[in-house]
């Protein structure tokens, strides 16, 4: 019997003793593993990616050295919005055949796409950060980082999920909705999917798979490859490379073995030769398999060192992500400070109260908190002088728009806030809406007891209450 691992023979039972393989047990599992294999391709064609991913995993966990399997595996990830394990797949599959294998393609594409590498690790990158504010309960900035996401990767179906998710805590089944039906129609028995589903729609209810349905979860790492390209695979039977060589090295040994019977049969003068030609042929069998196991050894080393590559390179994009949200932060300090210097106040105040403080250094954090309370005081200051003038001039829409926006920025310590409830008592006496006019006095009065103004609003109400 010849092992289909390595190639020894031996006499009898089914356990090799060269490399200890059970011969039966590792037919069976090349067997397994092109089923698999072949179930993957079958659900992938019908767009189950999903059930694709979950059979295809599990082929290679029968035969790591199916290269078709992972070949396919890389393309409904990247189908899926997940770049990175796509790249992973794909560099494994190419360390085990180089030649001739589309995932040296596929590589190839990645790396020549401008942006596609870093628009899908900033998908990412946003991706986890919406998954912890979700966890801290911010589900309106959740929202807004998935949006982002989905505009750098229509297709990242994690984050559609993740997305309808939010709307449902929000109540909001209508846009809820949406999401779940454009996923199914990437993906028709996403079981996560198939759960909202239910959720939204109960008298259509679906069978949800029996896969586990998983928590959404950080990841680690749109879409380059069409779903089409998904049905060029053939339906191929599968090998691993160590039975590829030990199909050529049988052949080998075939015609060695038939020239030898005819040396033996015919021509008895030369058995010796044919005897060290054996030898010769069977010291060159051993030496192939030897490199044959370096060869896989080195690959699993270049996968392991491409991945150290790849985790050092996110690492380095996240500390450029971060410089650059530094950089735009001061930028924005420094031209809060150019309004204040311009005298342009308003638009000072305005620009300050939209700049995240958050990772600021304290250089910039102390210019950040001094140019707010600048801004914030000339502006509200100014806002309230201004709405006196269109006061004064009749122009009450305009003195409202003044003293409402200068409320909004006027400092906790501020002697004008209580004025400006006066006067917003005032223009509904103005325009005639008496009820309104009486509920600004009465809140001066009750709420700003040491206010100047508190005289004149009591007048006023004792004028309205006749």
């Amino acid at each position: 019997m010849k092992c289909s691992n390595c190639d020894f023979s031996f006499l009898s039972g089914n356990v090799c003793p060269e490399c200890g393989v059970d011969i039966l047990i590792f037919e069976k599992t090349l067997k397994i593993s092109d089923v698999l294999y072949n179930k993957g391709l079958d659900l992938a064609r019908i767009r189950d990616l999903s059930g694709s991913i979950d059979s295809l995993t599990k082929s290679i966990q029968f035969n790591k050295n199916n290269f078709y399997a992972r070949n396919l595996l890389g393309l409904v990830y990247f189908e899926v919005g997940k770049t990175a394990d796509a790249l992973k797949q794909w560099v494994m599959s190419a360390s085990l055949l180089g030649e001739g294998n589309p995932a040296v393609r596929y590589i190839e594409e990645l790396q020549i796409t401008p942006g596609l590498l870093d628009d899908g690790g900033d998908a990412i990158d946003m991706y986890n950060s919406a998954l912890m504010h979700i966890q801290q309960k911010s589900d309106d900035l959740a929202i807004i980082q998935l949006k982002k996401v989905l505009e750098l990767n229509p297709n990242f179906i994690d984050a559609m999920n993740l997305l309808a998710f939010c709307y449902l805590i929000k109540g909001e089944k209508q846009m809820a909705s949406v999401l779940v039906e454009k996923v199914l129609e990437l993906d028709i028995n996403n079981p996560v999917t198939l759960n909202y589903y239910n959720v939204l729609f109960p008298e259509k209810k679906k069978k949800i798979s029996l896969k586990e349905v998983r928590e959404p979860e950080l990841l680690p790492g749109k879409s380059l490859i069409s779903g089409k390209t998904l049905d060029k695979i053939r339906n191929k039977r599968i090998f691993s490379s160590n039975f590829f060589m030990v199909e050529a090295l049988s052949f080998v040994v075939g015609v060695v073995c038939t020239i030898t019977l005819l040396f033996v049969t015919y021509i008895p003068g030369r058995v010796a030769d044919a005897n060290r030609e054996i030898n010769v042929l069977t010291a060159t069998l051993t030496a192939t398999e030897d490199t044959l196991s370096q060869t896989i050894r080195e690959s699993s080393r270049d996968i392991e060192r491409l991945e150290l590559e790849l985790e050092r390179l996110r690492l380095e994009n996240a500390n450029l992500t971060a410089v650059i949200a530094t950089d735009n932060q001061t930028q924005q300090v420094d031209l809060a400070w150019s309004h204040i210097w311009g005298g342009r106040h308003l638009e000072a105040a305005q620009l300050v109260e939209v700049i995240d403080p958050v990772g600021m250094d304290d250089i910039t954090h102390g210019r950040f908190i001094e140019a707010r309370d600048i801004a914030f005081r000339a502006a509200s200051q100014e806002l309230f002088n201004d709405g006196m003038v269109y006061l004064s001039n009749g122009n009450t829409v305009a003195a409202r728009w003044a003293f409402e926006t200068s409320l909004h920025f006027v400092p906790s310590d501020a002697a004008w806030d209580a004025d400006i409830i006066f006067y917003f008592g005032r223009i509904s006496e103005i325009e005639g809406d008496i009820e309104q006019a009486i509920e600004y006095f009465r809140r001066v009065v009750e709420d700003f007891p040491q206010s100047d103004i508190r005289g004149s609003a009591n007048a006023r109400l004792a004028e309205l209450d006749r």
